[in-house]
């Protein structure tokens, strides 16, 4: 065989065997059956070592190309893989290559998309930027004690297509937890079904709601990636002000009043990035102001489990009578992020066209992940995961709070979370955060900044500081480091330092 092997290429030897064996039999030098030399034969007419003829040879079986024959040697398929046509594709490539090609028109995202101040790929010790569960923490023993036995003993149904309301025992176990919380699950009144996270149910419920060019209504600050997913869809949104109380629905009552809103998409508890809790009488003037105006009310119950001191908060759903809240929670702050796995409680009414919808979607989520997740909860491991996982984080919360307190200027306040996973910062009104985040990092300090929560992406005098992937003695450095670069930026300022408003203003 003629093989010309170009020793000074950086391509391997063997590679240049494959190559040249594979376009020889596509086009039909070699043909079906023909027989080929031995590996000694070969590795001696190309001066290369056997190891090299044979790895060529075994990837070319392993591709289909080459067979092997016991006692007779190796020969060309009879129809190897891959190479065989019913058209040729070179013929047919070269008669439509008058066609003129393809232009593509990438989206243009809207210029407030992300928004996120930190590049990609810079890392910094003091990283308080990630409103994120600590991977540290992660149970992966117990994890892989379900996962194996699982595996052990496999069932069809755990690689098989799920139903698109998920796998029912799991289903039920949400069903009943949404009860204990308040909500009346009673069949037909509200229904369960799982989602892939927080997001996807998001993006399934506008489809329902609202169409691009229409309007909704959130707080701000908010959530960045409802933001984003709003901008993606082409969804205009209005923003509700958020102070001391919650969301501010006297605003909400004007707003609603001139303009033609289609939902009203709230955090009510351990808001992000604020923190607050919805006040009482504000939940229940939001769900009479939804009554008032037929307007359906999304909640985003991200982190009610992660409650760290006062009474334990009922999501908005359990005050909803009238079914105008469609409750959205999620597994990814209390267990894992990665697992993409969340809930939607909505009203009766509208579950079956939640679920045609989803079906169409995406037919469902990963039975093999539900089943998983379902077998850690009923084994205890996930209530002995989220007691831990809770006082780690009430501990690093109290080390922030303690640094803030030790560190910081007169003007700068803050609001103690009572449950989440951050703390909002407001600065004196003369700082705003993008400079002083750009001044933190040559110190090795990250936090997000206002434009990242702003519908408008507008940046201000406050900033957000994570504490769940931190330890507590990073998150006093952060702290220390925060208040050293606002006094250096106070020092710089030609006017009198004015402090920022009390946020239960």
């Amino acid at each position: 065989m003629n093989i010309i092997l170009d020793r000074e290429s950086k391509q391997p030897l063997y590679r240049q065997i494959i190559e040249t064996i594979t376009n020889w039999v596509k086009s039909g030098e070699l043909p079906p059956g023909a027989s080929l030399p031995s590996v000694r034969q070969l590795a001696r007419d190309l001066g290369v070592g056997i190891k090299t003829v044979r790895q060529a040879y075994d990837e070319l079986v392993a591709n289909g190309v080459l067979d092997t024959r016991q006692g007779s040697g190796t020969f060309v398929s009879d129809r190897p893989a891959g190479l065989v046509f019913s058209v040729d594709p070179e013929e047919l490539n070269q008669g439509m290559a008058e066609l003129p090609p393809m232009i593509w028109q990438p989206y243009k995202f809207d210029t407030r998309f992300g928004q996120f101040t930190i590049k990609a790929g810079e890392e910094h010790p003091y990283k308080l930027s990630l409103a994120q569960p600590d991977p540290s923490l992660f149970p992966f023993e117990r994890i892989k004690q379900v996962a194996t036995n699982m595996l052990w003993y496999p069932k069809e149904m755990f690689f098989d297509r799920s139903h698109p309301q998920g796998y029912q025992p799991l289903v039920e176990w949400l069903e009943r937890e949404m009860a204990l919380a308040g909500v009346d699950m009673r069949p037909g009144v509200n229904e369960v079904i799982i989602s892939g996270g927080f997001q996807r149910a998001l993006s399934m419920i506008l489809d329902l709601l609202a169409a691009r060019g229409e309007m909704v209504a959130v707080e701000t600050p908010t959530y960045a990636s409802i933001l984003n997913l709003l901008i993606v869809k082409g969804i205009q949104c209005v923003g509700v002000p958020v102070d001391g109380a919650g969301m501010d629905t006297e605003y909400l009552s004007v707003l609603l009043r001139k303009e033609r809103i289609k939902a009203i998409i709230t955090i009510p508890t351990y808001h992000n990035p604020t923190g607050t809790v919805l006040a009482n009488e504000r939940r229940e003037h939001l769900l009479r102001l939804a009554a008032q105006h037929r307007v359906p009310i999304i909640e985003d119950d991200w982190g009610r489990a992660l409650r760290y001191e006062g009474n334990a908060v009922p999501p908005l759903k359990a005050l909803d009578s009238g079914g105008y809240v469609i409750h959205v929670g999620s597994f990814s702050k209390t267990f894992l992020p990665g697992l993409r796995i969340g809930w939607i409680t909505l009203p009766g009414e509208i579950a079956v066209t939640a679920l045609r919808a989803k079906f169409a979607a995406d037919k469902g989520d990963s039975w093999f992940l539900q089943v998983m997740l379902h077998e850690f909860i009923s084994r205890g491991y996930f209530d002995k995961h989220l007691r831990k996982t809770i006082k780690v984080y009430n501990q690093r919360r109290l080390a922030l709070l303690d640094g803030l307190k030790q560190h910081m200027p007169p003007e700068v306040s803050w609001v103690r979370p009572s449950g989440g996973l951050s703390v909002w910062v407001r600065l004196p009104r003369q700082i705003k955060s993008i400079p002083l985040l750009e001044a933190c990092l040559p110190h090795g300090l990250e936090f997000a900044t206002a434009n990242f929560f702003s519908p408008e992406r507008e940046d201000s005098s406050e900033l957000r500081l994570s504490f769940g992937r931190a330890t507590e003695q990073e998150l006093h450095e952060g702290a220390r480091i925060l208040g050293d670069v606002i006094r250096e930026m106070m020092d710089k300022l030609s006017t009198p330092v004015e402090k920022g408003a009390d946020f239960a203003e």
